[in-house]
């Protein structure tokens, strides 16, 4: 799932480094803590946050996507021109198919699956999954996840480790619930958004990507933290947040419970069990992802070789599943040779991901609001909200060349 990428990011760096149990244990804590902070504030917050919510447009939403894809200046390594190419490649990736608002096609060529575009899953499962495989097999040869001897695999629920990471912890939340409060926005933009917000205002930058606690803490607390957001929409105004919240009201509208603003009114008893269900959820979730987790971490035990067969033939049966179409197969391969040369050629990955998700949402909220607002472009700064988001954005484009600057500035000075 693309809202799990930047998880992946720093989760598989510290599984490679032998805390796999350190690892799987902040991802639940940090998940729970973000879930269960989100249904509280969906319980005490829903009908005023609700009603603040209802004044964002798609223009709001494109400022807030754009926001998401400014934070790419600060995912790159050691080079933001490398990771400006990266995050253009994938808005390019993004554009290939049929666009939604004018039915036009682009950058198809007359092939056929080419027309419905390229999926992001083919994508992720390409760049990260075969590529590193290939990684390992051409370059070092190495074990997909080697731990440090004496490491154990079995994880643990690091309570007392959580603390130095509150802050990431409380930052995340906080940018999953508002996030998420916006209907449409989803899991996907929040973690992305919360990922790239902690590595700007973190004291130790560098370490992003490397297995950095704080950035899975920050990522996994946000998508959960986002679930209350997405609910609140549900609630009070019968308008489903995100896919998952469409579902649900599905089955609310299956059992004779109709989602919207008399609800609090004619139905409160089904309100409050649906509050106290989400909190109670947060909290058994805790024992089943330990549960679930104990057998996952049992794959470290794998030798390498049938872990690695095992790994490419279910990449491949994923990609096949997606459209029931071999092309997506050969696409996957694709994606993986090139996540293979990115990785030689010191280019980051994390940006085109983002370009590739991120891309044809900002392109279908700014069409939109070119039809609503008659092609008006002053529209997304005379609107306060757009105009702070993407004011925001620009900060934290421009931010680490000033950085740059006062750190040369300083020497010379001296």
């Amino acid at each position: 799932d693309p809202m799990n990428v930047p998880t992946t990011w720093e989760g598989y760096r510290l599984n490679r480094q032998g805390k796999t149990q350190y690892a799987l244990g902040l991802a639940i804590m940090s998940s729970a803590f973000g879930g269960l902070v989100s249904a509280l504030f969906l319980a005490f917050f829903a009908p005023p946050f609700a009603k603040f919510a209802l004044t964002f447009s798609t223009v709001e939403f494109f400022a807030v996507v754009v926001f998401g894809l400014a934070s790419v200046s600060v995912l790159g390594q050691a080079s933001m021109p490398a990771a400006l190419v990266s995050l253009f490649a994938g808005v390019l990736l993004g554009t290939i198919g049929t666009e939604a608002q004018y039915g036009v096609e682009r950058f198809a060529f007359g092939v056929p699956f080419l027309k419905t575009g390229v999926d992001f899953v083919t994508v992720l499962i390409g760049l990260f999954a075969i590529g590193e495989v290939l990684e390992q097999l051409v370059v070092t040869g190495a074990p997909p996840a080697p731990a440090r001897p004496g490491a154990r695999a079995i994880p643990r629920l690091p309570l007392l480790d959580l603390w130095p990471l509150r802050w990431p912890l409380a930052r995340g939340t906080a940018v999953g619930i508002a996030v998420g409060g916006l209907a449409g926005a989803g899991a996907t933009v929040s973690s992305f958004v919360s990922y790239g917000l902690e590595k700007q205002i973190s004291r130790e930058p560098h370490l992003f990507g490397t297995g950095h606690a704080a950035g899975l803490v920050a990522s996994e607390s946000s998508v959960n933290g986002s679930t209350g957001g997405a609910m609140i929409h549900l609630l009070t105004l019968g308008i489903p947040g995100s896919a998952a919240t469409a579902v649900m009201m599905g089955a609310f509208l299956i059992h004779g419970i109709q989602p919207g603003p008399l609800l609090f009114v004619k139905q409160p008893e089904q309100v409050y069990t649906i509050f106290a269900g989400m909190i109670l959820a947060n909290v058994v979730m805790i024992a089943l992802g330990y549960l679930a987790a104990l057998s996952f971490a049992l794959l470290m035990k794998v030798p390498a070789p049938i872990l690695n067969t095992f790994i490419v033939v279910f990449c491949f049966l994923g990609a096949f599943a997606l459209r029931n179409d071999l092309a997506d197969v050969w696409l996957t391969m694709l994606f993986g040779v090139l996540g293979f040369f990115m990785r030689r050629w010191d280019l980051p990955i994390p940006p085109l991901v983002m370009g590739i998700i991120l891309g044809p949402m900002a392109e279908q909220y700014f069409l939109t609001s070119m039809v609503s607002h008659a092609n008006d472009l002053t529209v997304f700064v005379t609107r306060p909200v757009s105009a702070v988001v993407l004011a925001l954005a620009l900060l934290t484009v421009t931010w680490p060349f000033a950085r740059t600057f006062r750190a040369r500035r300083r020497p010379a000075a001296g």
